[in-house]
């Protein structure tokens, strides 16, 4: 099942008819690219980089940021309508990056099911999702 929604995920992500890069931001702080590959700078899938690390604080994999934290509003782990919102280059806004189903995201069933079958651990949950 975690693999399963993963790949559904992913599969979205990537048939989505963007133009161009699909980009998250929360309010109006940038937040990293979720479909660009894991070598690019701005990946929320490079781990050494600014949105892809654990400990960044603009990465929604740092617990312990804004933007990464369960508990903020601003994280797309919280539960709540105000996640990051994702959008291609052209500002085309795809709904919001998160696991409250209300966003409009049409996966956030399936990352709320995988955010909770991995216990919480965004580590585990960053390392399947961005598995190639």
């Amino acid at each position: 099942m975690k693999l399963t929604a993963l790949l559904s995920i992913v599969t979205v992500l990537l048939s989505t008819p963007a133009s161009g890069r699909l980009l998250i931001y929360s309010d109006d702080v940038f937040l990293g690219c979720l479909d660009c590959v894991s070598t690019a700078p701005d990946s929320v899938c490079n781990f050494e980089g600014h949105y892809g690390s654990l400990k960044a604080s603009k990465s929604i994999w740092n617990q312990s940021g804004d933007y990464g934290n369960p508990e903020s509003p601003k994280s797309p782990w919280s539960g709540s309508t105000q996640g990051p919102i994702i959008m291609d280059e052209n500002s085309t806004v795809f709904g919001w990056f998160q696991i409250n189903p209300e966003g409009g995201y049409t996966q956030s069933a399936k990352l709320a099911d995988l955010f909770h079958s991995m216990g919480g651990d965004l580590k585990k949950i960053r390392q399947l999702f961005c598995q190639d």
